[in-house]
């Protein structure tokens, strides 16, 4: 680890020690009389409103996918990663039109997950079982793959190993298990602030140190003007 991290190591440090204590913290937020209940721990009993809801499915959607392994996959395999596009395109309209209907309802009814909506519809118990498996299955590679959004940072701070890692799971773990939702709920404040940071530094700061858009453009078109071309297949 080399000293030409060490302003990046800071700032890291110090932003994950103010997100490790506001996971803590957040437990007393809100606080309810107890928390030995499956709706204040994972819906914070639904007492967030749209406000904080909003934030909330921010801080879900724009994680470290967004900012690390979509732009890492378009730089390694060209467009191919544009399919974020349509994907977020198509996931939009679900979220916003479909599931308004779906959160109505289990509101109504004070279902928790999927599956309760499921085994309530359509009185199954085997397939709500089979609903709760996927859901479970379905997001462990999306975990793994904010895990390794996380360590490439790390690694490109010069910190290298995997108990970095480990640790910070286990605070994760540690703070999530105490607090449930409104850990991340409140985090996410925090996490708005800082993506609007990155937003307007590299809009307005770094095409300034670079020499501005069109000279960053230019050496674009530069760069791939001089790369070879791949032969095309033909029919």
């Amino acid at each position: 680890m080399s000293g030409r991290h060490t302003t990046e190591l800071v700032i890291f440090i110090v932003l994950f020690a103010l997100v490790s204590a506001m996971g803590f913290v957040a437990a007393r937020w809100r606080r309810p009389t107890t928390m030995r209940s499956l709706d204040e721990w994972g819906l914070g009993g639904r007492r967030f409103g749209s406000w904080v809801t909003w934030f909330l499915v921010g801080g879900d959607v724009y994680t470290a996918y967004t900012f690390v392994a979509v732009p890492a996959l378009v730089f390694g395999a060209g467009a191919a990663g544009f399919y974020a596009a349509p994907y977020t395109i198509v996931v939009y309209p679900l979220v916003f039109l479909v599931l308004i209907r779906l959160w109505s309802v289990s509101h109504v009814h004070g279902f928790v997950t999927p599956a309760d909506f499921v085994r309530a519809r359509f009185g199954s118990s085997t397939l709500a079982l089979l609903v709760a498996i996927t859901g479970i299955v379905a997001t462990m590679p999306y975990i793994a793959l904010q895990l390794v959004g996380v360590q490439a940072t790390l690694e490109a701070m010069g910190v290298e190993g995997h108990w970095p890692l480990i640790i910070a799971f286990a605070i994760l773990a540690a703070f999530t298990y105490q607090s449930g939702l409104r850990a991340p709920a409140l985090i996410a404040f925090v996490k708005y602030v800082l993506i609007y940071a990155v937003i307007l530094v590299a809009i307005f700061y770094i095409p300034h140190k670079l020499g501005g858009w069109s000279h960053i453009f230019d050496s674009a078109q530069a760069k791939f003007d001089k790369t070879p071309r791949r032969p095309t297949a033909s029919c």
